[in-house]
This record gives C-alpha cells, structure tokens and sequence, in this order.
C-alpha cells in the first residue's frame, strides 16, 4: 500500500524541483565611481595661503553607499539594489574637489583636512541632490552647496548651491553614472571659476 502514495508523491516532487531549478539568478553587485575630468586649464588666479577640503556633508541616504533613484522630481528617494558606489559620496567628492582643485592650480596649497596642514581657507560642501531620474523625465541631477571660510575671520568668502542636470537615453544604470559624471565636471568648473573671480 505504501508504494502507489509514493508513486503519487512523485507528480509534486518533480513540480517543486523543476520550480527551483528556474529561479531567476540573483544580480551581481556593481561598483560606481564618481570621477571629475581633469579641467581644460590653469587657473589664471591663485589663491594665497591655501585650501583645506573637508569631507561633505549629507543628510540621511544621501551620505550612503547605494546609489540613489527618483521618479518625482526628488521628493522620493529610492536606493538601487545592487548598485553602489565605490565610497560613500561625502568622501568621494570632495577627494575629487581635492584633485580638481589642484589640477586647476586655483591655490599654492589644496589639501584634505585630515592632513592638518596650515591653510587660510576652508571649503565645504553639502550634497543637496545626487540621483537618477526614472519615468518621464530620464537622466540624472547632481546639486553640492559650496562654501569657502576664511579662517582667521570666519568671513564668508563664497557660498552658492551648484545644480547639474543631465539626460539620459534610458533608465540604465551605467548612463545614468555617465550623466552624473559629466554634471560633476560641469558643478566643479563653475566652482573654479567662480573662486577665481571671489574677492580673497
């Protein structure tokens, strides 16, 4: 009596093994890097007495790892499963201002904070926005606050929000990186320029 259950059995067994056997695989896990290009050219201004950089700040999921996405125009944030840059932003981005800065020759000096180094000068930077757009409107927006102190004073040398937005052809993740990237270039370059033409 025992092998014609068993014999039934068979039917449920090879159904929930053939359900298994097509599970979709699970995505891989991908890196992003923000990267500024280099600026076409030198600064023709030099900044006297240099520039610390220190770490952004960003309020809640902007300061984290998983890159960002918005199908309403920013008022809701989703993180991308999978999808992450390669450190967190605030620290990211300004380790790019750093190198952007010094590649512009925009000062005798420009160092991160962590280096201790006797600066006149402190920028600081907040992320406002950093995400990609989906639905309608597809690309991506990159928007820092920067501002630059002055030290011995506390003088308020510079401070305006810099906004980059950027289309994309789809809702792929690697264009819209690409489009972040290139907002980045455009937010640093109007920085720079904009530090040479402040009164120090």
């Amino acid at each position: 009596m025992r092998a014609p259950k068993a014999l039934a059995l068979l039917p449920i067994v090879a159904l929930l093994a053939g359900c298994f056997g097509s599970a979709p695989a699970v995505p891989k896990e991908q890196y992003f890097r923000l990267v500024a290009t280099a600026p076409a050219g030198q600064s023709a201004k030099k900044i006297s007495g240099g520039l610390e950089i220190v770490p952004f700040a960003g309020e809640g999921v902007m300061s984290e790892r998983p890159l960002l996405f918005t199908a309403d125009g920013g008022r809701k944030l989703e993180q991308r499963n999978y999808a992450y840059w390669t450190d967190a932003p605030p620290q990211m981005l300004r380790d790019q201002l750093v190198s952007y800065l010094r590649q512009a020759g925009i000062a005798d000096n420009v160092a991160p904070s962590e280096l201790r180094l006797e600066t006149a000068y402190t920028v600081q930077g907040t992320i406002r926005r950093l995400e990609q757009l989906v639905g309608s409107d597809t690309g991506a927006v990159i928007s820092l606050e920067l501002a630059v102190i002055e030290k011995s004073s506390d003088r308020l040398v510079l401070s305006k929000v810099y906004t980059a937005e950027k289309p994309t052809s789809g809702d792929g993740i690697d264009g819209a990186v690409a489009a972040l990237n290139d907002g980045l270039d455009e937010v640093f370059a109007a920085f720079t320029g904009d530090l040479a033409a402040a009164k120090f």
